[in-house]
């Protein structure tokens, strides 16, 4: 049996794994915009690496206190960045995104255990984003995918944590276990997307109507024209 430590060891490799991409393209990057995206995912891959290695070596409060949520944080500021930066008459008004960042750095601050409903607010943008780009491929759906999967292992801790009857009989940490997935899932998807679109000279991340339609603004992942 898997323990506690030993998961998020396995979650902390996985993720700094993924950091190494939006890393590297956001110090290759020229087009300013994809920088400042990139930049963003960065970020937030980094503080949720904090989160594991926080709980690696038993911080708690640190770990599900305060960098597990803050990372939902800037990975939602990353959605409302990714949907602004290409704009569309679709777009999310400008103040409703400002509106959204101060909720959630209000809810931040007010509640107790709010991991969940930050990753719901996430998955909400992103399903909107995925909805927009009419393309089963699209970035956005698989970072959906990363979501639901993450929330289902929230959901599952939660439910045992309380002794559900259900889960009070499996072995482990099942809500862990199953965030440990979604790393691991997360990390795969961003080391495929990088391989491919530095073969077939595309965009890492699509924009979002302009990968469904063919209109990319970069034919490559270095931002050239």
């Amino acid at each position: 049996m898997i323990v506690e430590s030993q998961l998020h060891f396995i979650s902390a490799i996985a993720i700094i794994l993924a950091a190494v991409v939006p890393i590297y393209l956001t110090i290759r990057l020229i087009n300013k915009k994809l920088k400042k995206i990139t930049l963003v995912f960065s970020i937030f891959i980094l503080i949720h690496s904090f989160y594991h290695i926080t709980g690696y070596f038993n911080f708690e409060f640190l770990a599900d206190r305060v960098f597990e949520p803050l990372s939902v944080v800037i990975l939602i500021v990353f959605g409302i960045v990714y949907s602004l930066s290409f704009r569309t008459k679709h777009m999310v008004p400008r103040n409703m995104a400002v509106a959204m960042v101060v909720w959630n750095l209000g809810t931040l601050i007010s509640m107790n255990n709010i991991t969940l409903i930050l990753l719901l607010v996430a998955l909400g943008i992103f399903v909107w984003l995925a909805v927009r780009s009419r393309n089963i491929r699209s970035f956005q759906l698989q970072m959906s995918i990363f979501l639901i999967i993450w929330i289902l292992g929230e959901i599952v801790g939660n439910l045992q944590g309380n002794g559900m009857v259900i889960f009070s009989i499996l072995q482990g940490n099942v809500g862990l276990e199953i965030h440990t997935i979604s790393m691991i899932f997360f990390s795969t998807m961003i080391s495929l997307r990088f391989y491919y679109s530095e073969r077939n000279g595309k965009m890492m991340i699509e924009e979002e109507l302009g990968a469904a339609d063919g209109r990319d603004t970069d034919k490559s992942s270095n931002g050239q024209k």
